[in-house]
């Protein structure tokens, strides 16, 4: 098994920033910085958690933060591996274009727009955009 290098590992308790995040940080910049290749399994939660001296929750939790971006992926039953970085290049897109559209939508409903009102707008707009694309 493949597993950190847990002395790099440093874990403010007295921190604003929660201990899971601040695991899910250097994993991130871990990965960024090619310490863990796509592909490479981490440590399950157990181990690592043992290792640094967390929750084992604490470390799902981070996992799980590295999944809803991209950086991760889970096979149920066989563990947490690093995703390839054309995957976590989309994945990143697609996390901005949704906090985009977030923006949008909230200003949209603070303009008294409905939701279904502000559906119809969007795909009007999608649907110009792919016509003239198509030119």
């Amino acid at each position: 098994m493949i597993r950190l290098p847990t002395l790099e590992m440093l874990i403010d308790p007295k921190s604003t920033t929660p201990i899971f995040r601040q695991i899910a940080d250097q994993l991130r910049q871990a990965v960024d910085a090619g310490v863990h290749k796509p592909g490479e399994m981490l440590p399950s939660q157990r181990t690592l958690a043992s290792d640094i001296k967390v929750n084992p929750n604490t470390i799902q939790r981070a996992y799980e933060a590295l999944e809803r971006e991209g950086i991760v992926e889970t096979r149920r039953g066989v563990g947490v591996f690093v995703v390839r970085s054309d995957r976590r290049k989309l994945n990143a897109a697609e996390t901005r274009l949704c906090n985009q559209f977030s923006t949008a939508i909230r200003i949209a409903l603070k303009a008294g727009l409905t939701p279904d009102s502000t559906r119809v707008v969007f795909e009007q707009t999608l649907r110009q955009y792919l016509a003239g694309v198509d030119k």
